[in-house]
């Protein structure tokens, strides 16, 4: 299987495109890429954004090592990450790292000045680069650089360091080609500081490690630039006070036309990235506040007003154009769509565009608006890619849907239910609890450990699109929308509720049965693909005319 993907998620917006990416793989898709080595990197160590990702895939990695062969959890994931270290007093701002007041401190204040405004060169780092992507790209270069020179120096510290292990296996990929793929937004901070640079900082790197013993023109370099897409408060006047820099949303709008000029026109990228996906949103009225408010019914319980700078405060709904990120990803790495040779002959930086999505009160979403570009097969015993994404997400929300209809969330209940009906399947506490986090964490969890649900990631990804346009009836994937519901009393998966000839559990069991087997078992990879096989037998025609096809 392919060794030579990698995948760079950068700031929140690049955390959140990673978490789609990592629940895609959850749910089936993406297998033919066998591995992804993904570094997960940000300058904000306690941003929720970056935590929610990272603990999804040790989520992830810890579930696919225990269950074999399952469709389930489909892409191997290695996990690195770097967090470039603002903390210390001699590294907090931009004055302390350049080491402004030493030698000719007149001078050197004279020369920064030319480039950055006071403002820029004291605010402190430890919340990110806050929109000042040309002092976020200049300082990112170096944090990457200083990495690798300390590794080399140190053999204790090369042990642990992660950005090191990451670009060394890029060197070792380099023997036959390494794929670079990254993930970050146009008008923010750290995603967009670190684009323009990754591939240079990357190959500087590479030639560190290798001694010079390294070809740039077998590293190929793609990534999404996301346009603005959503807003929050401005900062309050205190805030602007106290702060100095601060990002505000109202100016992302002119920061992505920036980036875009940039991206399109500027040399060096046109030099080092083969492709470039360029995805935006017919309206960029996802309101956080309004959001969190009315999907996630969460209050202002710190009292926090105007704009949340970072750290544990910030986290972002998920969206469908991250979804479309995770898209363009696979459509870079995957040798059905992006050929080794096709990649060889791109001269110049090609651009994708997903501009698809045009509404005026009501916007329709169809699998084939996911991807890139269609499977060119015609090996009619395939499903087409396009049918695949919708089957897979179905099989896997349904399961979510039982587990918290029936069972309080937990796997490990399911299987107790079945071995009443002689499917015994072994599954250790840790796995269970593994496991029934992934699940609830991808459809919803309680809120607060009582009673009402908070939505999961692709809830989120469709209650957003409430929010912004409205949805209902079957404008998603053709799925009636009352599918996506996630409040307590409408978890009961609608594929089982047919006709009410028969109980939902009734018709569930007795499907399982004689799709599987009458006495099955085996370890939690076996109970995954005959869940998966279950819910797959079950049709969406079946749903959407709710006739009973047993």
């Amino acid at each position: 299987m392919a060794n030579n993907n990698f995948l760079i998620a950068a700031g929140g917006t690049g955390m959140r495109c990673l978490q789609a990416f990592v629940n895609l793989c959850a749910i089936g898709m993406y297998k033919e890429l066998g591995k992804v080595h993904v570094l997960l990197m940000d300058t904000d160590e306690e941003n929720k954004d970056k935590r929610n990702a990272e603990n999804l895939i040790q989520s992830y990695r810890k579930i696919r090592n225990s269950i074999g062969g399952s469709e389930y959890f489909s892409c191997d994931i290695e996990l690195s990450v770097f967090v470039p270290d603002y903390s210390k007093d001699d590294r907090r701002n931009f004055v302390m790292l350049s080491q402004l007041e030493r030698g000719a401190s007149d001078i050197n204040h004279k020369l920064a000045n030319i480039f950055y405004e006071d403002a820029a060169q004291e605010f402190n780092l430890s919340h990110g680069y806050r929109a000042q992507t040309h002092l976020g790209s200049y300082l990112m270069y170096h944090a990457f650089i200083e990495e690798i020179k300390k590794a080399i120096s140190n053999p204790v510290y090369q042990n642990s360091s992660e950005l090191y292990k990451f670009i060394k296996d890029i060197s070792t990929a380099n023997e036959s080609e390494a794929r670079v793929f990254a993930f970050g937004s146009s008008f923010g901070g750290t995603g967009a500081s670190s684009i323009p640079i990754i591939p240079k900082a990357i190959s500087d790197c590479a030639k560190i490690i290798t001694g010079g013993n390294i070809n740039p023109d077998k590293i190929y370099y793609s990534g999404v630039v996301l346009s603005n897409y959503f807003k929050f408060s401005s900062p309050t006047d205190t805030q602007k006070r106290d702060e100095k820099v601060i990002a505000d949303s109202q100016f992302f709008s002119h920061n992505s036309a920036a980036a875009l000029n940039f991206y399109v026109n500027d040399f060096t990228i046109s030099k080092t990235y083969k492709r470039l996906y360029l995805l935006g949103w017919p309206k960029a009225d996802v309101d956080l506040e309004k959001y969190k408010s009315e999907v996630l019914q969460a209050q202002d319980t710190n009292n926090v007003a105007g704009t949340t700078t970072g750290g544990k405060l910030q986290e972002n709904p998920a969206h469908l154009l991250e979804v479309f990120a995770a898209s363009a990803a696979h459509h870079f790495f995957s040798p059905t769509f992006t050929g080794k040779d096709e990649l060889k002959n791109i001269a110049s930086t090609q651009f994708q565009y997903k501009s698809l999505l045009e509404f005026d009160d009501r916007l329709v979403i169809e699998a084939d608006d996911i991807l890139f570009k269609k499977s060119d097969t015609n090996d009619i015993t395939q499903i087409p890619y396009h049918e695949e994404v919708r089957k897979n997400l179905i099989s896997f929300y349904s399961l979510a849907k039982l587990l918290r209809a029936k069972y309080d969330g937990n796997i490990n209940y399911l299987a107790d239910d079945l071995k009443l009906y002689n499917s015994k399947y072994n599954i250790t506490d840790e796995i269970s609890e593994t496991l029934s986090y992934f699940i609830n964490y991808f459809s919803a969890y309680p809120k607060d450990g009582g009673k009402d649900l908070v939505p999961g990631w692709f809830s989120q990804v469709f209650s957003t699109l409430k929010i912004s346009v409205g949805v209902e009836g079957k404008e998603f994937l053709g799925i009636d929308s009352n599918y996506f519901k996630y409040s307590t009393q409408d978890w009961f998966v609608p594929y089982l509720e047919l006709n009410g000839k028969k109980s939902p559990e009734d018709i569930f069991i007795t499907k399982f049965k004689k799709i599987n087997g009458n006495e099955v078992g085996g370890e939690i990879g076996e109970m995954l693909e005959a869940l998966r096989k279950t819910f797959n037998s079950f049709t969406l025609d079946s749903y959407n005319s709710k006739e009973d096809t047993l």
